[in-house]
Formats: structure tokens, C-alpha cells, sequence
């Protein structure tokens, strides 16, 4: 008996061509969101590393490796540098005691971003647990210069340097928050007079704010409610 032959056709030129022309509009339509979706994760991932260095840093001060500590924030073309340092008790004791130094000046005076051999440790060229220096090259901050800010762990010594500190001598106000955003053709995030985006439809911005106590929250912009959202 003869086994009737199966009848069996693949695609031929034209429906491969239709099957083809289908996935690339629906790939098409996908990408966007796709690539919207992947540019908040990596703005995500980098506003939360730094957050960690904020806390990292403070939480030495808080096991008393180091009596005062910085965050100092390295601003250029193409990145932005986080970078921390500490110093210990002994030789905080000796600003504190020395009537000549320029630590009992004026708040603006004590979270010294410049001066060689300030700091006990620098992450900028120890790398490790307790110090650390973190480039990054997605983001960008609302600051225009290189700044800093300083912790203690009574909250006395609190201070800060460049953009991150508001007036003169005495009357020096030190901010306690910092925005991160997208670097895309800006080198700084903008925002409107009142603090807000600028773009309020901007779902890639965040805030890092922190108290003199080394206390540490991160929050996102929601174009959706348009306020600031706790993360």
C-alpha cells in the first residue's frame, strides 16, 4: 500500500517579507519605552549608589573611625565625582585646641576641599571600606562647581563648601539637599526658581537630602502628582 505523500510548504518569499515587516513595526513601537524604561533604571541605579556613599561615610563617623568626614563632589564636563575623606579624633582635636587655626573661624573655613594633607584619609587615593571615590558618567548634578559637605557625629562640626553652602562668615547656611538627573546635554539639572524641574513632565530627577545628623533620604520627582516622592 502506498503511503500518500504529505503536502508540506514553508514560507514563501513574500509572507516571510509581510512576517518581517510585522516585527519590525511592532519592535519599532517597543523601543521607546524600552529605551525610556532602561534610562530610568540606569538614573535609578546611580542616584542609589550615591546615597550609599552619603551613608557610608556617616556610618564611620557613627562607629567613630573617623571624627569628621566629607562628601566632596567633583564636577566636570563629561562626570561627577563623589569622593570621601575622614579625619580622626587626635586630629580634630588639634584644630579644635589651636586658637591660630582657621577651624574656629567661620563655619565656611572647616570643610576644606583643597588644602593638601587636610584629611587623615582620602578616597580620591585610598579606595577601600572606609573611604571611596565613585565616577559617574550618566548623571549629573544641580551644582555648578565643585562642593562638599561635612558630617560629625554630635552634628557640631556640620559645614559644607561650594555651591553646597549659602552666605558669608558667620551667617554661612549650609544646604541640605543635592539633585540628581539624567546627563543628557546638560552638565546641570535645571530647575525652576521654586526648586521644582523645570520640565515638570522630568520623571529621571531626584532629590538626596540630608540632616546635620547624617540622616539620609532619597526622593523622586513625579510628574504625575508633581511633588517630590519619597523613595
Amino acid at each position: 500500500m502506498l503511503v500518500q505523500e504529505k503536502n508540506i510548504k514553508g514560507f514563501n518569499i513574500l509572507e516571510l517579507i509581510v512576517v518581517l515587516a510585522i516585527i519590525g513595526v511592532i519592535s519599532a513601537s517597543a523601543y521607546p519605552k524600552f529605551s525610556s524604561w532602561k534610562k530610568g533604571r540606569e538614573v535609578r541605579t546611580d542616584a542609589l549608589k550615591v546615597k550609599k556613599v552619603f551613608e557610608g561615610i556617616n556610618a564611620q563617623v557613627q562607629r567613630g573611625q573617623f571624627a569628621f568626614v566629607q562628601v566632596l563632589i567633583g564636577v566636570n564636563d563629561d562626570n561627577v565625582i563623589f569622593t570621601t575623606r575622614g579625619m580622626k579624633t587626635d586630629t580634630l582635636a588639634q584644630k579644635i585646641n589651636n586658637g591660630d587655626s582657621a577651624w574656629n573661624t567661620t563655619i565656611s573655613s572647616r570643610c576644606d576641599m583643597t588644602t593638601p594633607d587636610y584629611w587623615d584619609v582620602d578616597g580620591s587615593e585610598v579606595n577601600d571600606i572606609e573611604v571611596q571615590s565613585i565616577t559617574f558618567e550618566d548623571i549629573t548634578t544641580n551644582l555648578a562647581g565643585d562642593s562638599a559637605v561635612c558630617f560629625s557625629k554630635n552634628a557640631r562640626w556640620f559645614s559644607g563648601a561650594g555651591d553646597l553652602l549659602s552666605g558669608t562668615g558667620n551667617d554661612s547656611v549650609v544646604d541640605e539637599s543635592l539633585i540628581i538627573c539624567k546627563r543628557d546635554g546638560d552638565n546641570t539639572c535645571v530647575l525652576s526658581a521654586s526648586g521644582e524641574p523645570a520640565d515638570t513632565e522630568d520623571n529621571l530627577m531626584y532629590s538626596l537630602d540630608w540632616t546635620r545628623f547624617g540622616e539620609i533620604t532619597l526622593d523622586k520627582w513625579s510628574s504625575k502628582s508633581s511633588e517630590w516622592v519619597l523613595q
